[in-house]
């Protein structure tokens, strides 16, 4: 679905003046937006991703990355967490 087929699903409130107040969205075109949201958003952090590793490896080829041994990053993952 795309975003015109979406808006032409959406219900608008209105108050006594006739200015829109609320929005009704059907729950099948909010799950679709969410979803599509929720995919938007795992691009971006992928293209980040691609970017900061892009940048690590530009530095470690001109000798400015540093690396750490693989039990420190381990040790810092679950400290954060992440593990």
């Amino acid at each position: 679905m795309n975003i015109t087929e979406a808006l032409a699903k959406v219900k608008y409130v209105a108050d006594s003046t006739g200015k829109k107040t609320d929005v009704i969205v059907p729950v099948e075109v909010w799950q679709e937006l969410l979803a599509s949201w929720q995919q938007l958003v795992e691009q971006l952090e992928d293209k980040e991703d691609t970017a900061l590793f892009k940048h690590w490896l530009h530095q470690k080829e001109s000798g400015a990355g540093q690396t750490i041994p693989l039990d420190d990053l381990e040790r810092e993952l679950i400290e954060d967490g992440l593990l």
